[in-house]
């Protein structure tokens, strides 16, 4: 930390004048500069500039500014990108509609079955896949079905193997890789068909 920072931190927390009107002048471009981020509106930009000096004069009072991570001007603007975070994830939240009592203003639940696009969609992409599966070789074919139809975890199968966790991995992964390769080849057959 230069002797200015010090002098300039220890000027702030006794809230010297001459100190402040420094600070303001020298990190205002920099305070700016965090906000523009977040509002283009003047008003707003002022409102919140005025918001950061005063948090971040409150975050020395209470000794957050540590010489040793860092510079004073690369702290300041740290502080006040978190601060237009969280200010705008608080404005964001009581922006969200808020239910006055229960049951008031809930919505139906959606009907969560799939529609008939989606069920001749899913049939199709099961049909192409199942497919797929038949033109792989055994033993990629039982990867590919231990892993992604039962949803084993790579330690599963490779215990159910009696094989390592990175032969496992690889060996689906080229299961995966061959899988792809069949799929991409009978799209475009079917799309010079087509």
């Amino acid at each position: 930390m230069t002797v200015e920072d010090k002098d300039l931190v220890k000027g702030l927390k006794a809230r010297n004048e001459e100190t402040v009107e420094a600070f303001l002048v020298t990190y205002r471009s920099l305070l700016h500069h965090c906000i523009g981020h977040f509002t283009r509106n003047h008003a707003s930009r002022e409102d919140l500039y005025q918001d950061l000096v005063l948090y971040i004069l409150e975050r020395l009072d209470r000794d957050a500014f540590d010489p040793q991570k860092g510079s004073f001007g690369t702290w300041l603007y740290r502080v006040a990108w978190c601060r237009c975070v969280d200010l705008r994830r608080r404005e964001s939240a009581q922006r969200r509609p808020q239910l006055t009592s229960v049951g008031d203003n809930i919505p139906e639940r959606a009907d969560e079955r799939p529609g008939p696009v989606e069920v001749i969609g899913s049939e199709e992409i099961g049909f192409r896949v199942r497919a797929a599966l038949d033109q792989l070789e055994p033993d990629e074919r039982s990867l590919m079905d231990l892993r992604f139809v039962q949803g084993q975890t790579l330690g599963e199968i490779s215990g159910a193997l009696d094989m390592s966790l990175e032969q496992t991995k690889y060996r689906v992964k080229k299961a995966t890789v061959s899988m792809r390769r069949v799929l991409l080849n009978d799209y475009a057959h079917q799309e010079v068909a087509d």
